[in-house]
């Protein structure tokens, strides 16, 4: 009989290619004991540490930060500035990515509670079935964070030929380690969220586990990276009717006894994911220019560094110190403000130009104190949908998305753009369309994975 096993740390395993044979390293478990009761494969489901942790490069690699130069430079390691400086490589050959790793640690763990899960013991259908939907729910997401880093932008008219990530379905050694198209891999996406719907609940009992109004946040946001812009409005819509509230800043803002809610708590929140790490750098000024000076966003997620080697003034994010519920990480899992952006979107796209700013402005109106707010307004849907970007920018600075954003914006004329840095006097260009909008795999990995294969550099 096989055994399977709940473990601390998962087993990552990394496929070798030696010669002609194929040997398979396999990281030691820690604290296992035998997988066999529905409750057990519940447990996996609801350890932290495994579906918590999202991603963490997308800070660094968008423009929502910058580097500063001078002396303050001279302290940064490599494992910063490549991802920074959109490099030819990411990390050192003896290096691993924690991005990469904690994903695929996502995606085998749930691999193995949809293999076994309805074959495990002391559970009734219905429980199993919640939990065989969970795990969809989770290796879908988990697809998409990757694919959107380590695979190309989505493309529909491209996108059955456009490189994608390994793509593994079932928790076997023996598995192709070859990259998937954008296409196959998207399908299985939609695949997964579109069939865990019915055996989830209408209300998870917290943010760290999917429920209807998740699914469809989550497929709102995947038919927008998709381009399948009606798609990503209907899902929008089925996700506002989920029991999901705007929190109102101007509540918190200068009260002494509020105390903003954490990740599990937010009503906001749909589907709970933090970053693995928060990088402590400077807010882009650029991005600081578009809030207005009454914007309580600005004041409740930001501060003024105490770094010496910074500029004077220089603000950092302190969204760790407001959502995290671990030292240094942040909140970036879906949520109601983006959804609400997304419709928004949607409808600029589609004309409806004003039928958009009211959807920016519903949310704004929850940034500001009452005398402060001012609605937005535009003339056309060019400008509307410029200005949903720009909140976007506001709204969800500091998490990683606006990368996801700078990517598909690629194939949008009128907002695509190149991106410069500098750093160590050396001028740093992203060009649009340009393959470092792909990142990098690691070295460790091709090493021990040739037929992963590098990214398009």
């Amino acid at each position: 009989m096989k055994i399977n096993y709940i473990t601390v740390v998962f087993p990552l395993l990394l496929l070798g290619s030696f010669s002609s044979c194929r040997d398979y390293v396999e990281v030691d478990q820690y604290n296992r004991r035998e997988l066999k009761y529905t409750d057990d494969f519940q447990y996996l489901l609801n350890n932290e540490s495994i579906f918590g942790p999202a991603y963490s490069l997308p800070v660094l690699s968008s423009d929502d930060l910058v580097i500063s130069e001078g002396a303050y430079q001279n302290n940064i390691t490599e494992s910063v500035y490549w991802p920074y400086t959109w490099a030819q490589e990411y990390f050192p050959d003896d290096l691993q990515d924690a991005n990469w790793n904690k994903l695929y640690e996502q995606i085998n763990t749930a691999n193995e509670i949809i293999a076994t899960v309805m074959q495990s013991q002391k559970g009734g259908d219905r429980q199993k079935r919640q939990i065989l939907a969970e795990a969809k729910v989770q290796r879908a997401y988990s697809y998409f964070l990757l694919v959107n880093q380590y695979g190309g932008i989505y493309n529909p008219e491209t996108a059955s030929s456009t490189i994608g990530v390994p793509f593994l379905l079932k928790p076997e050694l023996f598995s192709s380690l070859q990259r998937a198209t954008l296409e196959v891999i998207y399908n299985q996406i939609l695949t997964d969220l579109n069939e865990s719907i019915a055996d989830l609940p209408e209300r998870a009992e917290n943010n760290r586990h999917p429920d209807k109004a998740a699914v469809h946040a989550v497929l709102a946001t995947v038919h927008l990276y998709m381009r399948s812009f009606d798609q990503a409005g209907v899902h929008a819509d089925e996700a506002m009717k989920g029991n999901r509230i705007l929190f109102d800043l101007s509540d918190y803002v200068g009260k002494e006894n509020q105390v903003y809610p954490k990740r599990i708590e937010s009503k906001e929140i749909f589907l709970s994911k933090r970053t693995v790490q928060q990088y402590n750098e400077q807010l882009n000024p650029e991005l600081l220019g578009l809030f207005n000076t009454n914007d309580l966003r600005l004041s409740t997620y930001t501060k003024v560094s105490q770094n010496s080697l910074m500029p004077a003034g220089a603000l950092l994010s302190r969204k760790n110190e407001i959502t995290g519920e671990r030292p240094n990480t942040v909140e970036v899992g879906s949520s109601l403000p983006e959804i609400m952006l997304i419709k928004a979107e949607v409808l600029a796209r589609n004309g409806q130009f004003d039928q958009s700013m009211e959807m920016v402005n519903l949310l704004r109106k929850s940034r500001f104190h009452a005398g402060d707010f001012e609605p937005l307004i535009a003339g056309d849907a060019d400008e509307a949908l410029i200005k949903v970007i720009e909140e976007r920018r506001r709204e969800l600075f500091a998490t990683g998305k606006r990368w996801f954003d700078q990517r598909r914006l690629n194939l949008d004329p009128k907002l695509a753009r190149a991106y410069t840095r500098t750093f160590k006097g050396e001028t740093f260009t992203l060009e649009i369309n340009s393959n470092r909008f792909i990142y990098p795999v690691a070295s460790y990995y091709l090493g021990l994975n040739p037929e992963i294969g590098q990214s398009p550099r």
